[in-house]
């Protein structure tokens, strides 16, 4: 499942084929959230990448941007 915001709006799209699904993501600057066997294993955000420009895993941020810590709810 590919996340992503345009003009303050959220949309969604889902993809089987990863290669399919990582070219969107990265064009959007979304998240991509891989599910196998109905559970999340993997969350990466393509907006943050690191110095070789390989997305990040996704964390969970307060709206000023600071992390927070503890359980998802």
């Amino acid at each position: 499942m590919i996340l992503w915001w345009m003009a303050q709006v959220p949309y969604a799209a889902l993809m089987e084929n990863r290669v399919a699904a990582e070219a969107a993501a990265n064009v959007r600057n979304g998240i991509m959230v891989v599910i196998v066997g109905g559970k999340v294993t993997e969350v990466l955000d393509w907006y943050r990448r690191n110095d070789e420009g390989k997305p990040m895993p996704a964390e969970r941020r307060d709206l000023g941007g600071q992390m927070r810590w503890g359980q998802i709810t």
